[in-house]
């Protein structure tokens, strides 16, 4: 097993590369193949529901979007009257941010910062995190998941990849994603043991969206503070 060290260098140079081409084609709005599409439509499903999620929140105050890619979700919270904190490990997703918070005239809500998860360490109201831990096995995700539990003053939002006996398998013959279209590898937990660590960390996990969208699989939760 990768060491988390590893996994931070492989996951910054994939995003900051290859990675920032594929992901930021599939952010967008240009025309993609079947497997491309349908991630896009998971993945804006997935947003479409936490943006709800927070119009019963407490008067906004503070948010921090950790793996903010192109920053659609940062674009959110400052909309929702949020000062946010953009926070991806690859420079190019920063960058990225940084021009649509520019191109929306939403700089004075929106910083952003170049950063791994370990290295934030100033609390927020809210804190999102989508389709990072995907990418890091136990016990990895359950250091990074609890370092964000305790960044959260109020609300965590979180989307991680929920384990099933069937995906295990065709991960395992390499059968769920195409070959050319896959760079990472799905990261699979149960859904009882993260309920279990947000607890150790304080906090109650209150909504639970599962989002399928062929090949687009992750749970969407939303944890309060207890």
């Amino acid at each position: 097993m990768l060491e988390i060290s590893q996994h931070k260098a492989q996951l910054r140079d994939y995003f900051n590369g290859l990675g920032f081409e594929r992901w930021s084609a599939i952010y967008g709005n240009a025309p993609l193949s079947l497997v491309r599409q349908s991630i896009r439509e998971g993945h804006n499903r997935m947003l479409a529901v936490a943006d709800a999620w927070l119009a019963d929140q407490p008067p906004p105050t503070t948010a921090l979007d950790v793996g903010c890619g192109v920053g659609l979700f940062s674009l959110m919270l400052a909309r929702r009257g949020y000062r946010v904190r953009a926070a991806d490990i690859a420079p190019q997703m920063v960058a990225a941010t940084q021009q649509a918070a520019a191109e929306a005239g939403l700089s004075d809500r929106i910083e952003c910062i170049e950063a791994d998860i370990e290295s934030l360490r100033e609390p927020a109201q809210v804190v999102a995190c989508f389709d990072v831990l995907i990418h890091y096995p136990q016990p990895a995700f359950g250091q990074l998941c609890t370092h964000l539990a305790n960044l959260t003053e109020q609300t965590l939002l979180l989307t991680y990849a929920p384990y099933s006996s069937l995906l295990a398998a065709l991960h395992r013959i390499g059968g769920w994603f195409p070959h050319s279209q896959r760079r990472t590898e799905i990261q699979m937990i149960r859904d009882q043991e993260v309920v279990s660590m947000l607890a150790r960390a304080g906090l109650r996990v209150r909504r639970v969206q599962p989002i399928r969208s062929r090949f687009y699989h992750v749970t969407l939760i939303e944890a309060n503070r207890a």
